[in-house]
């Protein structure tokens, strides 16, 4: 009730965070601060992903127009010198981790990944995973959407920490075998390139 000159005025009913049982009591709404916050968390990686993803295709459209325009794209010359190029080998110790060497514009250094999700199709092998480059120059970490067919994969994604972050990166690996790996894992590795496209991070 509220006190207005001399009157009392019943007050407007709050909103509460109860709802009425088919019983005809009250239950709390269920709060599960937990997992929204990891749905939140994972919902927003995806969607940095997706637009990096969106970002990507129009950049290597813009190449293709550029190839047909009559520029030399020898092997020399074929990658914008804006990139930083980056190598990795890495294997995987006991899923989901993963663990390497890196090498290339960040330093000689260590890798380290976690595969976030993994689906096997009838023709490839799709994969979001997280990179961690730890460099003796640079270290950054990445979202990348793999897609692997037969021995080889290509990458994309974006750089969510550390060096050059928010800018889109692309690269490829191999599927090789090296005596780093566990001999759980036949010994598989996977060699490869993943470059840091500067000047591709989106405006705010």
């Amino acid at each position: 009730m509220v006190a207005q000159r001399g009157r009392l005025h019943r007050a407007e009913p709050m909103a509460n965070p109860t709802r009425r049982s088919d019983w005809g009591g009250t239950q709390m709404r269920p709060v599960r601060i937990g997992t929204t916050a990891r749905f939140t968390g994972l919902r927003t990686r995806a969607l940095v992903l997706l637009a990096a993803i969106a970002l990507l295709t129009l950049s290597l459209g813009a190449g293709v127009a550029g190839a047909d325009g009559g520029r030399d794209h020898g092997r020399d010359h074929g990658r914008d010198q804006r990139s930083a190029e980056n190598t990795f080998t890495k294997w995987v110790t006991t899923p989901p981790a993963m663990a390497g060497v890196v090498g290339g514009d960040v330093g000689a250094g260590t890798f380290a990944g976690e595969i976030l999700k993994r689906t096997v199709g009838t023709t490839s092998t799709v994969i979001e995973a997280l990179y961690h480059f730890n460099g003796s120059k640079h270290s950054f970490t990445a979202l990348v959407h793999v897609e692997q067919t037969g021995l080889k994969a290509v990458i994309i994604g974006v750089v969510t920490e550390g060096w050059l972050k928010g800018n889109m990166v692309q690269g490829e690996y191999t599927q090789i075998t090296c005596v780093q790996a566990p001999s759980s894992t036949s010994g598989t590795c996977f060699q490869g390139t993943l470059d840091i496209m500067r000047g591709s991070k989106s405006k705010d």
